[in-house]
């Protein structure tokens, strides 16, 4: 097991210098066949894109739906895709796309430059998104957002196949932003008559169509043949619900699901398969797992309080017991396969006496602990066990700590609202260090638009605005250096580990891709199964 460890970690640091690119050599593709892909993170909540706020809901939606553009996971770059290029102003404010002609959604209408406005207008409209931070920076957007305005001004319909966004201010990572969850585009004529019902039908221009959805138990989709980058190979594409490790890996090894996610539990159970062993991927991806704290909660005000958190956890010893070693202590938010991460950021070592003496302090003491109740899912890997794994460290140094657990979209609905003290959970998916950062902690934004933690600091504020703002690179990377640093200080969450996912897939499966954006948003488009899969 250990040499497997050891091989693991060889392959992880050549992954991380080739992201994306296929586990497979080049094989002769087929048309045809079902492939059955288990969603290991829990049940979407939503899938209508403007309310997507989780990765659960994006892995089926990013099949039914496009956008401008996409991101390539080799490169972790924007490329072209309803937008067939693109023009950017000398002052960087202006970006004019050019749309493939001849898009047809899924209802067979044309989609046009009107339908990416009604879209994007329909992000930022709190009475039908969950993303209205999504175009905060495009003019306008803020105003309409709040009701001062019937449209965005700063999206221009120039003609059918070009549209024309500006930006209030510089930024050097709009390409990323509508590439980002949120940015699909929708049918307007479709949307408008159908109402709140479009959920039922999500009628979209992506390489499947929907056909049904069982919360709790299955989505499935089938291919769309007019789709304008080619029909994919499969015929039909099912998401089936199954958060329970227990249940997904009898259901691989009894060939009833053609992919799983591994969790530590169950990847000596793979790596050492004769014929599975060879048939895995690992990837370090761009997620952090942490614990947010509610700072409008009086006793987390406290930045000793967090930090004594912070101190208290022996990081190292949870990830080599429960997590087999499958991760990466986390020093700050910036993960290790982050372009911004920093290498010579100092976080929080393990150090109980430390910890302590900033609970007394603050005035708490194993005889008069804090309270502190945590949300957490089944997850294995930042879930209520790795609570259950803390709590006996955190009680040492005066903490009294309640874990809850829930489903992954419960927690959500309770964040929205403020209704929680802390809860577990990762995040990430982003490739730009500072959306990454500003989306989180940034004070310009609300707590629906993401700021879970209610966290505010001037000059945080101030380092992350430099950042948003300046286009050399070197210069751009030093505020967020800074930005992090402060971020790590004031330990407005627990910085617990950077996830390295594992998968495993079935031989008669070709075409999975490494993506560190999220091993499971795969190109499920170029996907294919062979003669040999049970479900051809």
């Amino acid at each position: 097991m250990k040499k497997l460890k050891i091989f693991a970690l060889l392959f992880l640091c050549l992954l991380v210098l080739a992201n994306g690119i296929s586990v497979e050599a080049a094989e002769e593709e087929r048309y045809g066949g079902t492939l059955i892909f288990p969603l290991a993170y829990g049940s979407p909540g939503y899938l209508d894109p403007a309310e997507v706020t989780r990765v659960e809901g994006e892995i089926i939606t990013s099949n039914i739906f496009d956008r401008l553009v996409r991101i390539d996971p080799e490169t972790l770059t924007p490329v072209p895709l309803i937008a067939e290029s693109w023009d950017v102003s000398d002052d960087g404010l202006e970006y004019t796309f050019y749309l493939h002609e001849g898009i047809k959604f899924h209802d067979g209408s044309e989609l046009t430059a009107s339908d990416v406005k009604f879209s994007f207008e329909r992000v930022m409209n709190p009475d039908e998104s969950l993303n209205t931070d999504l175009l905060h920076n495009v003019e306008g957007a803020r105003e309409f957002r709040d009701g001062e305005s019937d449209y965005i001004s700063g999206i221009e319909v120039i003609n059918d196949y070009e549209i024309k966004l500006t930006l209030e201010s510089l930024d050097v990572d709009f390409l990323l932003t509508v590439a980002r969850r949120g940015s699909e585009i929708v049918p307007e004529e479709a949307v408008t008559e159908l109402g709140d019902d479009f959920s039922d039908y999500l009628i979209g221009s992506g390489p499947f169509k929907f056909v049904s959805w069982i919360e709790g138990a299955a989505a499935e989709l089938e291919a769309f043949d007019d789709y304008f980058r080619g029909r994919p190979y499969l015929d039909r594409l099912i998401f089936r619900d199954m958060e329970e490790a227990a249940a997904r890996v009898p259901s691989f090894l009894a060939e009833e699901i053609d992919f799983d996610i591994v969790f530590p539990a169950q990847f000596e159970i793979y790596a050492e398969d004769p014929v599975h062993g060879d048939n895995m991927v690992i990837v370090p991806e761009l997620w952090t797992r942490h614990v947010h704290f509610n700072l409008e909660v009086e006793k987390l005000q406290d930045k000793r309080v967090r930090q004594a958190f912070n101190y208290a956890v022996d990081k190292e010893l949870i990830i080599d017991r429960l997590v087999d070693g499958m991760a990466f202590p986390a020093t700050g938010w910036l993960p290790e396969s982050s372009p911004g991460f920093n290498p010579d950021l100092v976080g929080y070592d393990y150090d109980p006496e430390k910890a302590a003496s900033l609970m007394e302090e603050a005035g708490y003491s194993p005889d008069n602990p804090l309270e502190l109740e945590i949300f957490g899912t089944t997850s294995p890997h930042f879930g209520v066990p790795i609570i259950e794994a803390m709590t006996p460290f955190l009680e040492e140094v005066g903490f009294d700590i309640t874990p809850v657990q829930m489903e992954g979209a419960t927690i959500s609905d309770y964040r929205m609202v403020g209704d929680f003290e802390a809860y577990i959970q990762s995040h990430g998916g982003e490739i730009s260090p500072v959306e990454y950062l500003r989306k989180h902690f940034w004070s310009g934004l609300s707590r629906s638009e993401g700021r879970w933690s209610m966290y505010e600091n001037p000059e945080f504020d101030e380092y992350i605005e430099l950042a948003m703002r300046t286009i050399d690179e070197e210069e751009r990377l030093e505020y967020v250096h800074r930005a992090e640093e402060i971020i790590v200080e004031d330990a407005p969450v627990f910085f617990y580990n950077y996830s390295q996912a594992v998968g495993v897939f079935q031989p008669w499966v070709h075409g999975i891709v490494e993506n560190p954006l999220e091993l499971s948003l795969q190109p499920f488009e170029n996907i294919w199964v062979d003669d040999s899969s049970p479900r051809k």
